[in-house]
Formats: C-alpha cells, sequence, structure tokens
C-alpha cells in the first residue's frame, strides 16, 4: 500500500502582483504553507489569471483545469478576493472530489462584482472542516463579512488583533496545524 498525498489548492487575493512579493513579508504564510504541511500534503497555488482585474469566469476555468488533475481529497485555501472566489465555486459547481476542508483567510462578503456569495450556502455546510481567520486590524475587509460567513457556513472563527488583512506575520501558523489536524485520517490506495 502507498500513501495518496492530500490536495491543497491555495487561491491567493486581487491586486497588484499580489501581496506575496512586497518587502515587508505580508503573504509569507502562503509561500511557507508546503514546508509547514509538510510531505503528506500536495499543495498547488495556480497564479490567477489578472489579479489587477479579475474575472470569476476565468479564475474558475483555471481551477476546473487544476481540478481534473487531481486524485483524492481536496483542502482549499483561500486568501481574500481568492476566499470570496472559493466560496461561490464550491456552491455552484460540481466537483467529483471529497472536500475535507475549506479554510478562509481575510474574507470580503459580496464586495467585487462577479465575485458576489450564493443565497443558498447548503453545499458548503456539508464541508467538515470550515476555518475562518479575520483580524480586527484589517483595513480592506471589515471584520463584520466573518461573522456573515461563520454563521451561514457553521465555521470556527479565529479572531486575531495585529495580522491586518495580509497576515502578515510569517509565523501565522495557526492555519497549517489547523490543516494537520483536520486531516489526520491516510488515505490508502492498493499499489
Amino acid at each position: 500500500m502507498r500513501n495518496l498525498k492530500k490536495n491543497v489548492i491555495i487561491i491567493h487575493g486581487a491586486g497588484p502582483k499580489h501581496y506575496r512579493s512586497l518587502e515587508d513579508g505580508s503573504g509569507d504564510w502562503q509561500a511557507k504553507l508546503p514546508s509547514v504541511l509538510g510531505e503528506d500534503y500536495k499543495v498547488i497555488a495556480p497564479q490567477m489569471p489578472s489579479p489587477k482585474n479579475p474575472s470569476y469566469e476565468e479564475w474558475k476555468i483555471l481551477l476546473d483545469k487544476n481540478l481534473a488533475k487531481l486524485k483524492g481529497d481536496i483542502i482549499f485555501v483561500g486568501h481574500s478576493l481568492g476566499g470570496s472566489f472559493l466560496i461561490k465555486y464550491l456552491s455552484q459547481e460540481m466537483i467529483t472530489q471529497n472536500i475535507s476542508g475549506l479554510f478562509l483567510v481575510a474574507t470580503p462578503f459580496n464586495t467585487i462584482k462577479g465575485f458576489e456569495a450564493p443565497d443558498n450556502f447548503s453545499k458548503l455546510q456539508s464541508i467538515k472542516n470550515v476555518f475562518l481567520y479575520h483580524s480586527m486590524d484589517d483595513v480592506e475587509v471589515p471584520f463584520a463579512h466573518s461573522i456573515i460567513y461563520k454563521d451561514r457556513m457553521n465555521a470556527m472563527l479565529k479572531t486575531y488583533n495585529d495580522c491586518g488583512h495580509y497576515f502578515k506575520r510569517s509565523e501565522f501558523s495557526d492555519i497549517g496545524q489547523d490543516i494537520k489536524n483536520s486531516s489526520r485520517y491516510v488515505i490508502e490506495l492498493p499499489l
């Protein structure tokens, strides 16, 4: 028997060559997530098209292509608009793989045209592990947006005081630990 790696797909936010390239280290948690999770996880972080002028349809096409290549359970991670995209996508699309977790950081509620949340969250409520992360000092997305999602998805909300919108602190280890804790089972395939 061999173990199948757990698939983690990270969807970044929008904006200029987004935050991962800023000198202040913002976005480090996304770049470091593969090493935090370790070799049991296959982390995919596609560069979403046109992050300065995002289009839901373009993002959907790219995620469809990535999902078509994967076998096994999927864990989704979204930051900012990436989280809004995942909420809409997972609510509307038919996904053949099991979704074992949804982890959303500083996710806006209905602020970008084309990325609006669905009226019906019932498909999302079937995801066993849903975590939200939001900092009280986020100047991009009001904290109230996470409360809306928490209530509609029966999610666990973790609150911070000094992480801003980008969760700049590279020691933002909660998300990695929560992903590991939510996927402690091992999937085995015959040789």
